[in-house]
């Protein structure tokens, strides 16, 4: 080992001082330089996620660098009882429930950081989508859906514009106010 002589206690004090592992994974990553978040460096197609072109066009366009958040150990999310459009998943999931572009990349990575094999998580795994309402291009509202391909064994991230569709039962959605407070 390179810095053999550092023992345990001073690692772990490093650990401590660079914010705890969450951290220092990140670092390793390569999405934190700084204490700043590139969402950029972070959503780019690669073994394990695949991104749309209308995601970075409406949404990571528009993001920020920003402080690295941490997110609850759970994110709540509203799981669909039956089919809804999202008109009505919007009136379920509350007012102040859209993501600014950067809120949105935030929460979207660490969820798939949490989850990076497609294990059981925040987000559902089962293929159908999870649903954010994401603030992007031009300010308007996009419907932002991350979900996992078994198959292919990565994490897709895409946005539409937001046309009032029907998302069939067992989706979950996903409020800013659930993770970022109101």
């Amino acid at each position: 080992m390179k810095y053999g002589q550092l023992n345990l206690g001073q690692i772990e004090a490093l650990v401590n001082k660079l914010g705890g592992m969450d951290a220092v994974m990140s670092i390793l990553r390569g999405d934190a330089v700084g204490g700043n978040f590139d969402h950029h460096k972070f959503f780019q197609n690669r073994k394990g996620l695949w991104i749309s072109e209308e995601f970075v066009e409406r949404i990571l366009s528009v993001t920020k660098k920003t402080e690295r958040i941490q997110l609850p150990k759970h994110v709540s999310g509203f799981t669909l009882p039956k089919n809804m459009s999202d008109a009505e998943i919007r009136r379920e999931l509350g007012d102040n429930h859209v993501f600014s572009a950067t809120e949105g990349c935030v929460a979207i990575d660490e969820m798939i950081y949490r989850q990076p094999n497609g294990e059981n998580g925040d987000l559902v795994n089962d293929g159908k989508a999870n649903i954010f309402y994401v603030r992007g291009e031009g300010r308007e509202v996009f419907t932002v859906g991350v979900r996992w391909d078994a198959g292919a064994r990565e994490w897709i991230v895409f946005a539409y514009r937001l046309v009032d569709y029907r998302w069939s039962a067992g989706r979950r959605a996903f409020s800013r106010n659930s993770i970022f407070g109101s």
